[in-house]
């Protein structure tokens, strides 16, 4: 996955988070999605030890498309 930039939604508990962390263990950047900042901020911040780089935390409500387009912008200037 080293080279592979993945975006998880969800990821500040359960399956997103589990998955989010499997994928920074394969080397790939990955960027968490949620909607509470602090837990999302404290999610990367857990899996950050075990990844090749640290993760990012990105704040969007995917219920809002105005978030969901600000954040598609955010991502889209990501470095691959």
């Amino acid at each position: 996955m080293k080279g592979k930039v993945c975006v998880v939604t969800g990821a500040t508990s359960g399956i997103g988070k589990a998955a989010a962390a499997a994928l920074a263990r394969l080397g790939a950047t990955v960027v968490l999605v949620g909607r509470d900042r602090g837990r999302t901020e404290a999610a990367a911040a857990e899996i950050g030890p075990a990844s090749a780089s640290p993760p990012r935390a990105e704040v969007a409500d995917l219920a809002s498309l105005e978030q969901v387009r600000g954040l598609a912008e955010r991502l889209a200037g990501l470095e691959r």
